[in-house]
């Protein structure tokens, strides 16, 4: 997996709005480059294939790579460009084939969090110390994920910056509620959407429903507090606001495939009856 090699800087890195008359026809590249459009038109050529240029669209260059791009006059174009070496896990250089990495190109339809990693990665040049090389690989890594995402999850990558913002507040309201049944009405409110709606974004952003996720959410940190706290099965139960002990124990054993007792710290335990006198055989 790419993820398993370190990316490093080759120091040809930058942001460009490009000049009157620009166009892009370089030599064989001997590193890979990550080249992102931030706004403009225009088209690329690549390995054969003729590639429209406009805002979100995200190519990943691979040395021997020669490609030619150009701008229309009308709409210039304002790239990001990060050239960048591959080490194995061996600690050589070597050349990644193309399955480890995501397609040549990407287009994102909603490519803010990119853009604000692209940045990071740009600032990192300029911070010269010790954690320099380890937060280039580290952002590149990210970059790399939401590249993937961008193609594996189309559901995600269709929902506008906004929607998700919906979704992530209602999830950290319930990891901020765990011990209460908060109403879908509730939540879908609190973002101004209706419940129905609320639950299609939730599903489409996370995979599984907004209900699932109350119940998964309740169940880790059940778990925690029964592991690494003093606290019972019924103590857990009551403070996480399940009704009944036998639901939260169904609930428990489904999701860990264990009972909650089985969770119990070892001192929480019941002891073993030892009486004084003789063992009767």
């Amino acid at each position: 997996m790419a993820l398993d090699y370190k990316f490093v800087d080759s120091g040809n890195s930058g942001k460009a709005r490009c000049e009157i008359g620009w166009n892009w026809r370089p030599a064989p590249l001997t590193d890979y480059d990550l080249w992102y459009v931030l706004s403009g038109k225009g088209q690329m050529r690549l390995k054969g294939c003729v590639h429209p240029l406009r805002k979100g669209a995200c190519f990943v260059v691979h040395p021997g790579d020669q490609p030619e791009a150009s701008q229309d006059a009308e709409d210039r174009l304002s790239v990001i460009f990060i050239h960048f070496r591959v080490l194995s896990p061996e600690g050589d250089l070597r050349e990644i084939q193309p399955e480890p990495l995501p397609e040549r190109v990407v287009y994102l339809e909603d490519p803010y969090e990119l853009e604000q990693l692209l940045g990071h990665a740009l600032e990192a040049r300029f911070r010269q110390d010790d954690w320099t090389r380890l937060e280039f690989d580290c952002t590149l890594k990210q970059i790399l994920i939401r590249l993937y995402r961008s193609r594996e999850e189309p559901e995600f990558s269709a929902l506008s910056k906004k929607q998700r913002q919906a979704v992530t507040r209602v999830m950290h309201r319930v990891q901020e509620e765990i011990g209460h049944r908060l109403p879908h009405e509730e939540l879908a409110e609190l973002v101004g959407l209706t419940p129905a709606y609320l639950g299609k974004l939730f599903k489409a952003h996370t995979g599984i429903s907004l209900k699932e996720y109350m119940t998964r959410v309740r169940l880790k940190r059940a778990k925690h507090l029964l592991s690494e706290t003093t606290m019972n099965v019924s103590q857990v139960a009551d403070a996480l606001g399940y009704s009944s002990v036998f639901l939260f124990s169904k609930q428990f054993k489904r999701q860990f495939g264990a009972p909650p007792s089985a969770f119990l710290l070892e001192s929480d335990l019941p002891k073993p009856h030892s009486g004084g006198g003789r063992s009767q055989e």
